[in-house]
């Protein structure tokens, strides 16, 4: 199943052979499930008792990859599985071996992405599912939880309903992950690669469905939301996390008070978040700040964002009045170029 689901890079190719590995992979999540069922002691199984599942559903997500929107036909069109997909999904979802969740999560990102069709009837439930297990305890599993109810936040767009019910506690499960104070059972904190810049699209996500969602709680998490979307690779993710970002201070500019930082400070940690725009995604020289300027321009398709950050910024240099020039004068050089050629402030 690993094979077959490194081959899905053939996309339309694979078709031929798509219902037969479509069958085979849920032919193998029905008897396992069957299998482990009848264990005595539930407790007692683990991740390689369910490793056919997991490369199963993992097979699944790369179907959903492969063929796109034509995997919603590819069920839609499967005499014995059609039916059943959604509820398969849904016990996967709420499976209580992480890694299954974890598998489950990543198919669930990508039907929103490319079938969304399939999730639509369950939505609520599987929503529920996901926000449930953003568990730093289980990081992998975290992380695939918490992308997949970001890619379910794009997929809604600006219609709120499916979020209504969810919205505050997912907010819950992302602010810890964004201001780094996760702990485990022992009060340890919990260093996740990868989280913030991931809870940081999330929040954005959701934050452009609805402002509302989460800018009356903003004060507690705005410098954790600069330091994770700082550090987004991804352009079309960081896209989203700035997009909401902008939506959220507009609904409550107040946040800046109240974060229990100096407002200086909150300002400068949005203005080096929206530098990260420009850093080299080659190698970064060690001299960028004040050195040659090397900055790269900002992505050209996202002209509207650009649009947004500077009158963002230029409402900020007005209200922090006096302020502004400490501000700018503690800019290196070349931030301070930055700031005056391209968000003219």
């Amino acid at each position: 199943m690993e094979c077959l689901g490194s081959t899905m890079v053939c996309g339309l190719n694979y078709q031929p052979r798509a219902v037969e590995t479509f069958e085979m992979a849920m032919s193998t999540i029905e008897a396992c499930t069957i299998i482990i069922s009848h264990e005595d002691d539930l407790g007692d199984v683990d991740e390689d008792m369910t490793d056919p599942i997991i490369c199963a559903v993992d097979l699944l997500d790369g179907l959903v990859e492969g063929l796109g929107p034509n995997f919603a036909g590819l069920v839609n069109g499967s005499a014995r599985f059609g039916q059943t997909f959604p509820n398969v999904l849904q016990s996967i979802a709420a499976h209580f071996v992480p890694g299954v969740r974890m598998s489950a999560f990543a198919l669930l990102g990508d039907l929103a992405r490319l079938a969304p069709s399939l999730i639509e009837a369950g939505l609520s439930s599987l929503l529920s599912e996901a926000i449930s297990s953003i568990d730093p305890m289980h990081p992998a599993m975290c992380n695939n939880a918490v992308w997949a109810v970001g890619e379910v936040c794009v997929r809604c767009g600006d219609h709120a309903a499916p979020l209504n019910p969810h919205a505050a506690n997912l907010l819950a499960c992302l602010i810890p992950l964004l201001m780094g104070n996760a702990v485990d059972m022992d009060g340890n904190e919990i260093s996740l690669p990868g989280i913030a810049e991931n809870a940081a699209t999330t929040m954005g996500r959701l934050a452009s469905i609805n402002p509302n969602f989460v800018a009356p709680e903003l004060g507690r998490f705005l410098l954790g939301w600069c330091d994770g979307m700082s550090k987004i690779s991804n352009p079309g993710e960081r896209h989203d996390a700035f997009r909401g970002f902008v939506m959220t201070l507009r609904a409550n500019p107040q946040s800046i008070q109240v974060t229990g930082s100096d407002v200086g400070d909150v300002i400068t940690s949005i203005l080096f978040a929206i530098v990260s725009w420009h850093i080299p995604t080659s190698e970064i020289p060690s001299n960028l700040l004040s050195g040659p300027y090397r900055f790269e321009p900002f992505p050209s398709e996202f002209s509207e964002l650009l649009a947004s950050l500077r009158q963002l910024l230029h409402d900020l240099k007005t209200s922090s009045g006096e302020q502004w020039a400490q501000i700018e004068g503690q800019m290196p050089a070349n931030v301070k170029r930055l700031m005056k050629e391209v968000y003219l402030v």
